[in-house]
């Protein structure tokens, strides 16, 4: 994953330079990264960063004409096309590298980062009014880990940054692992490292010859809140014109972009669009191993419509085989922040990097266009975790029940995306530049104008395919929209393909330790060949007892293991054994101890 890392300091240690080069290089995660580092003593800045080759931000440092102003940036920004036309008129060339950003900088002093609109980090070195800025996007998907010492102030785009470089950061805070354990992400500014918290999201905090920062904002949601709504059909045409503006600037860039294809609305809406502003990118889907997904045999039909190449990614034996390192790694990469049993995600990018640098995709579409929740409150049998672990993750509430009066679609842009899936981002991020066009501010800013009725009812993205493109709008979704005019044939085939869904769910997830029994007796019929690989097809509770089962009992069942700091070791044991039999299913309590664990090994004590 790209990022930046640094030291702010006002008198240099003697391994400040060494400390430096280590969190710079902790962020390197193979040959297709590029790194560099900035010093100046005299403002205590030691700055350093990583970055995919080729990418928008691998043109660093931006230093303007007179040398007076040092811009690190990382991430990506989208310029709206009044602002790239005006950037061509005053020469100050494209917007497909991150060079344009000091002119930018320059021309809007202290309304710059209003100006930017994507994902993204950095510091300005201010060397005439001796100050530097540490900034981030509105919505935190540009994450900065940062540690406030006595001396020192140290931040990083990876955990693992500050981790190597300070040991008694090395080890967890409880109360961080408890919030894990109960939403699948620690929330607010929180991290799961004792010592070091987040930036908060649209932040732009000052350092004048201090390592105590001036903590200000320059973005907050509640402007976007108090926008007025439109009607249905105001805003349905708002809605198409931006869209149709927008999203295609999402497939452009100088480095070659592919499009990650479903079967579902997010990425048809995309294809439409794409369509209609004659964009043209190879597109690819992810798959299994028991029979085509709805996903890649709509996404096929999607790429001919469009005259694309369309290529299927799907498990294969170098994954099963590679587990054991593509879940460290799953661990590693995200800081913690994504789990064991995400091992794919780093499969599935990695090869995805082969076909383009650049991945395009349909995430949080339905989280920002319609309404889809995305944080669980997740509960877990007694007796698995140490006292005073369990203690704390029963103290908390579910996530409905916290700030329920909060804007819906705040509490999801700036709380349950940046929170619940940052870690499977940062994966994505680390061996592709990830582009979501759903995430866009201008697109976001006007969801808030949407009326309720009409994110509830969850139609527009189909309406805008159907005004769009008539031969998308033919092609049935994996949840058969489009596959008929006729509302109760819609809603009929809806219901099968629920039932479809839930089948496999129960199946593959969550299988009943009585129907687990059943389903290791009659073996020999290969059940996961009949009930699964259509909808869905992430098979872990079955390869936990077959592919894995070596490398899960030598973690699990280790007498050194460190999870028992948290979890019970009699208890994780009795379940690994359990699972490994055939007779209960523990998917997800092996899927924690195991994430802890893989903590401890390649984070805190390696």
């Amino acid at each position: 994953m790209s990022g930046i890392a640094g030291i702010i300091r006002k008198t240099p240690h003697e391994t400040i330079d060494s400390d430096l080069q280590l969190m710079v290089e902790a962020m390197r995660n193979g040959t297709q990264y590029t790194g560099g580092q900035y010093k100046d003593p005299e403002l205590g800045l030691y700055v350093g960063w990583m970055n995919l080759q080729g990418s928008f931000a691998d043109c660093m440092p931006l230093v303007s004409r007179q040398k007076d102003i040092v811009l690190i940036f990382q991430g990506e920004s989208f310029l709206e096309d009044e602002s790239r036309s005006r950037l061509k008129r005053l020469g100050g060339g494209d917007d497909s590298n991150a060079r344009y950003l000091m002119e930018l900088y320059q021309e809007f002093g202290e309304e710059f980062f209003l100006q930017l609109n994507g994902w993204f980090s950095g510091i300005i070195a201010d060397l005439r009014k001796r100050r530097l800025t540490l900034f981030n996007d509105r919505f935190g998907m540009g994450r900065i880990y940062i540690h406030e010492g006595k001396d020192e102030f140290i931040f990083g785009s990876q955990a693992k940054s500050l981790l190597k470089i300070r040991p008694d950061l090395r080890s967890i805070e409880e109360e961080s692992l408890a919030e894990h354990l109960r939403y699948n992400c620690v929330t607010k500014a929180k991290t799961l490292f004792k010592g070091i918290s987040l930036l908060p999201p649209g932040s732009c905090w000052d350092f004048e010859d201090s390592v105590q920062p001036k903590r200000r904002s320059y973005f907050h949601f509640s402007d976007w809140e108090k926008q007025p709504t439109l009607e249905p059909e105001q805003f349905y045409q708002a809605f198409s014109e931006t869209v149709s503006r927008v999203f295609p600037s999402y497939a452009r860039g100088a480095n070659p972009v592919a499009f990650s294809l479903t079967a579902g609305l997010d990425t048809r809406m995309i294809a439409a669009a794409l369509q209609e502003g004659n964009r043209s990118v190879p597109c690819y889907t992810f798959g299994g191993q028991w029979g085509e997904l709805f996903d890649v045999s709509v996404a096929r039909k999607i790429a001919k419509v469009n005259n694309q190449p369309f290529e299927a990614i799907t498990i294969d034996g170098r994954f099963l085989t590679g587990f054991p390192e593509f879940a460290r790694r799953a661990i590693y990469l995200s800081d913690g922040t994504h789990d064991a049993f995400g091992a794919h995600d780093v499969y599935f990018n990695e090869t995805a990097r082969k076909i383009a640098p650049i991945r395009l995709t349909g995430k949080f579409g339905s989280e920002v266009v319609r309404i889809r929740r995305l944080m669980p409150s997740l509960i877990y049998p007694s007796g698995l975790l140490q006292p005073s672990l369990t203690s704390l993750v029963e103290r908390l509430p579910s996530y409905a029940e916290i700030n329920p009066n909060n804007h819906p679609l705040t509490r999801v842009v700036s709380q349950e995306i940046p929170w619940h899936e940052f870690g499977r981002v940062a994966i994505e991020q680390s061996e592709i530049t990830l582009r979501t066009p759903y995430m866009d501010n201008e697109l976001v800013k006007l969801m808030y104008q949407a009326p309720l009725a009409v994110r509830t009812a969850g139609t527009v993205q189909e309406q805008y395919v159907r005004d769009k493109s008539r031969e998308l709008g033919t092609i049935a979704t994996n949840m058969g929209k489009f596959a008929s005019d006729n509302r109760m044939i819609t809603k009929l085939l809806y219901g099968a393909a629920w039932a479809l869904f839930k089948v496999e769910y129960i199946y593959l997830f969550a299988t009943p330790h009585w129907l687990t029994r059943v389903d290791r007796t009659l073996a020999k019929l290969r059940l996961e060949k009949i009930l699964s690989g259509r909808q869905k097809w992430e098979g872990y509770r079955l390869w936990i007892k077959t592919h894995f089962s070596e490398f899960i009992q030598g973690m699990l069942l280790n007498p050194q293991a460190n999870y028992t700091r948290h979890f019970e070791k009699k208890t994780v044991e009795r379940m690994v054994r359990g699972h490994v039999a055939g007779t209960h299913n523990y998917l997800n309590e092996i899927n924690r101890a195991l994430s802890v664990e893989l903590i401890y090994s390649t984070l805190l004590n390696s």
